[in-house]
């Protein structure tokens, strides 16, 4: 594991850092189908050493602006070293190692505006604010045509109404200098009746044919008064898989013969042939062999004796493979079985993908009274090129529901009923990370299985918490 993944493992919550406990057993998967203009800027003289509010300024915890107003985190984060696109340039952060990335972006068939900021509440009307950011554009992918981005603070009433913004003066566009740093600085009072703001930086693309991208890095929010940034959520945990092996303090390899499970085929084992990390990522690998009485082999790693986690975002951006019989998933047992074995305790299903459907995802949650056992199991389903490219999926899990997501796209909500029974929420007690690639199966060889299809790789870019 990288440094920085040792150091953020360190900073998990009250009550969600890992211990030994729990029942030997478990359960796997469900085997059951399932604008504004820029003008402007504030000439209001606002203190220069007032403390920055903001928690996270130099993204080396991850990234928590949301994108678009009101929107989710985009995710976009560069770490120095990374290449510039298209070039072999390599990028390096204002301060630090981390820097949010940001670009255009089309929806539908025009270019529009896309935002990323943070949400201002607790506002004292009168105040003074100051929002400034560093923001840099590489020579080798420099803005063109009219794409530009600014800073900006605009504040809301309590219906929504927009009641004043304000945008930088100055702007990053193609007349800007290349290879360096720029800060994007906007000063503002806040309106009376303001029961919210927002700060953040907009980019503009101009056009089909305009290029280009932005870094931001050391940002920095001061109020002469009251405020506080809403929801600003930092990241705990990951593994950016960035070394060359597995970190065996944080990954535990399950050792289990075929059948343990769902009638499933393979044996899983700690070889390298099975489970390895290369270019970046974590690659678990199915194979069509003889192996201890068993004809598949695979893998199946857990963080259970390393870090758990009671609420907050789990992600992983992931590459499924695309035989018919595979089974990969991206999952989470309770690491203390609080109410009893399975499915008393709970399990939550943030990515699962059948060989046999390789253009449809599902999320799946199962309890006590919802699981497949009963035909109970609750779950959503999205389609999704799952097996040519890299996806992001999450879960928002907080104690009065989960949100299932691909790409900042919910597709499945699964509500806290309020009853106070774990029966139908389990989900109060600290639950941990599981990726594995099974093959066959109650479902995941529900038409087969094409022996001829492997081996067959199941990509894991990066995994992540955020709290």
């Amino acid at each position: 594991m990288n440094t920085r993944t040792k150091l953020t493992a360190l900073l998990l919550l009250a009550g969600t850092a890992c211990d030994r406990g729990g029942p030997a057993g478990d359960r796997p998967q469900d085997s059951g189908p399932p604008g504004t203009d820029d003008s402007g800027g504030g000439d209001t003289d606002v203190d220069p050493t007032l403390d920055n509010r903001l928690l996270n300024p130099g993204f080396e915890l991850g990234e928590s602006w949301w994108r678009s107003a009101g929107g989710a985190p985009s995710h976009a984060w560069a770490t120095s070293g990374e290449t510039i696109h298209d070039s072999s340039a390599s990028f390096e952060a204002h301060e630090g190692s981390h820097a949010q990335k940001i670009w255009g972006l089309y929806a539908g068939d025009v270019p529009n505006d896309i935002e990323h900021g943070l949400t201002l509440v607790d506002l004292t009307p009168g105040d003074e604010h100051r929002f400034a950011v560093q923001a840099f554009t590489h020579s080798d992918d420099a803005l063109t045509d009219d794409n530009h981005a600014v800073a900006f603070l605009r504040y809301l009433d309590a219906s929504g109404t927009l009641l004043s913004e304000t945008a930088s003066s100055a702007r990053m566009d193609a007349s800007s200098a290349v290879d360096s740093w720029t800060e994007l600085e906007v000063e503002a009072l806040v309106p009376e009746g303001a029961a919210t703001g927002q700060l953040g930086v907009r980019f503009h693309l101009a056009s089909w044919d305009a290029t280009g991208s932005i870094y931001l890095d050391a940002a920095s929010w001061t109020s002469t008064g009251s405020g506080s940034v809403e929801g600003e959520r930092l990241l705990t945990w990951n593994d950016e898989f960035e070394g060359d092996s597995i970190d065996s303090s944080v990954w535990t390899h399950e050792l289990l013969p075929a059948y343990t499970y769902n009638n499933e085929l393979q044996a899983y084992t700690d070889r390298d042939e099975n489970s390895a990390v290369r270019d970046g990522q974590l690659i678990i690998t199915g194979r069509q062999e003889s192996y201890e009485g068993a004809s598949y082999t695979s893998a199946r790693l857990n963080t259970s004796t390393s870090a758990s986690w009671l609420y907050g975002r789990i992600e992983g951006q992931l590459q499924v493979p695309s035989g018919i019989g595979t089974w990969p998933a991206m999952w989470m047992l309770p690491t203390d079985w609080s109410y009893g074995g399975w499915p008393d305790s709970g399990e939550i299903d943030i990515m699962e993908h059948v060989g046999c459907d390789p253009d449809m995802v599902h999320g799946t949650v199962h309890t006590g009274a919802y699981n497949h056992m009963l035909g109970t199991q609750q779950g959503g389903s999205m389609a999704v090129s799952a097996t040519s490219s890299m996806h992001v999926y999450a879960v928002e899990w907080t104690p009065e529901q989960m949100v299932f997501s691909i790409d900042d796209t919910a597709y499945f909500t699964f509500d806290n009923d309020g009853a106070g029974d774990s029966a139908t929420w389990p989900f109060d007690q600290r639950f941990h990370i599981i990726l594995n690639l099974a093959i066959g199966g109650d479902w995941g060889g529900y038409c087969g299985v094409d022996a001829g299809a492997f081996p067959q790789e199941y990509r894991i870019d990066w995994v992540r918490v955020y709290q």
